[in-house]
């Protein structure tokens, strides 16, 4: 899926956008190749997310029995990581920067791993009553605003779009996953 050196000059790539270094796009793979190896994002998040739903999961709350709901969760986690993907390659068309796209795409998709890494693994340690509801109502604003800022960075100087249309498709993509749960909970 990504070598061991791909993974780490991701990393670096990672460090230079928190400090908001240009320089970032010129470590990150932005080809189609490194587009489909930036979704190891998505695999090292997987269990932190799933055990969350899995240990939150409540029988009284879904008509599902566990296994199903199980099998829900993971398609919904799927649907999370690729539906916003699939809405940019029609939204860069529209911006007139198709050519851009694995230059946004794929920063904005290793940006997400260390607040998503810290989000969900506060939630998990709460799940456990590890920690108190409180770390939570902290983190969980703090990783929105985090998400935010450095979604507008990543999307403005991959993109090359105004602050703005950057900040449009950070509400963009937040309100499609919010809208791809609130379905997926209706099941």
């Amino acid at each position: 899926m990504i070598s061991t050196r791909d993974f780490a000059r991701a990393l670096t790539g990672i460090g230079l956008l928190y400090k908001f270094d240009a320089r970032a796009w010129g470590v990150f793979d932005k080809s189609p190749q490194g587009f489909w190896s930036a979704f190891v994002v998505a695999v090292i998040l997987a269990p932190l997310q799933l055990t969350h739903e899995f240990v939150t999961f409540d029988p009284a709350k879904t008509t599902l029995a566990f296994m199903p709901y199980a099998i829900v969760q993971v398609l919904s986690y799927v649907l999370m990581w690729t539906l916003f993907p699939f809405a940019m390659m029609y939204i860069a068309r529209l911006l007139g920067r198709t050519p851009r796209y694995f230059w946004y795409l794929v920063p904005y998709i290793w940006m997400q791993l260390p607040i998503s890494l810290g989000l969900y693994s506060v939630a998990v340690l709460n799940d456990f009553a590890l920690l108190p509801d409180v770390v939570v109502a902290v983190v969980n604003p703090l990783a929105l605003v985090a998400f935010a800022v450095y979604g507008t960075y990543v999307a403005g100087l991959g993109l090359q779009i105004t602050t703005g249309t950057a900040v449009g498709l950070v509400v963009l993509d937040y309100v499609l996953t919010q809208l791809a749960l609130t379905l997926i909970t209706q099941i």
